[in-house]
């Protein structure tokens, strides 16, 4: 491909370079933090249907360590959206239980295996503990 554009590494002009990691959304930071799907989900849907956004970007029902978390969140002409976050599959059984007896009702459910979401996961810097996982999701200085 590169071949056929004609591009040719050597004689290129030199120009500055771009910068990868220099640009991020809010809702990509915090995508792999639990709640964070949910949340950056809420934020787009909320955009669409009312063509603004959020008042306050930040659904923090939604957020920290607790296995299971419920809040409900007024989308425009949707009305109230209900929403349940849980993290860890014991929790995720405790959700999915109360559902399947009708004793929850959720418009939108996140679940993620890993204690805190992603960033607690396998692929993460041991040993983790709480506080670590609550500073992942942060943006970067």
């Amino acid at each position: 491909m590169i071949r056929q554009a004609g591009i040719d590494f050597v004689h290129l002009a030199d120009e500055p370079f771009d910068a990868p990691m220099g640009e991020y959304t809010g809702a990509g930071t915090i995508f792999g933090a639990t709640g964070g799907v949910m949340e950056a989900a809420l934020r787009t849907v909320y955009a669409v249907v009312t063509g603004k956004n959020l008042p306050s970007l930040d659904i923090t029902p939604v957020r920290g360590l607790e296995g299971v978390k419920e809040a409900a969140v007024e989308v425009g002409k949707l009305g109230e959206v209900r929403i349940a976050v849980a993290h860890g599959l014991a929790n995720a059984r405790r959700l999915m239980d109360k559902v399947a007896e009708g004793t929850a009702d959720y418009h939108f459910i996140e679940i993620m295996c890993c204690p805190g979401g992603c960033v607690g996961g396998g692929g993460q810097s041991l040993p983790a503990s709480n506080e670590k996982r609550m500073l992942r999701p942060k943006p970067l200085p």
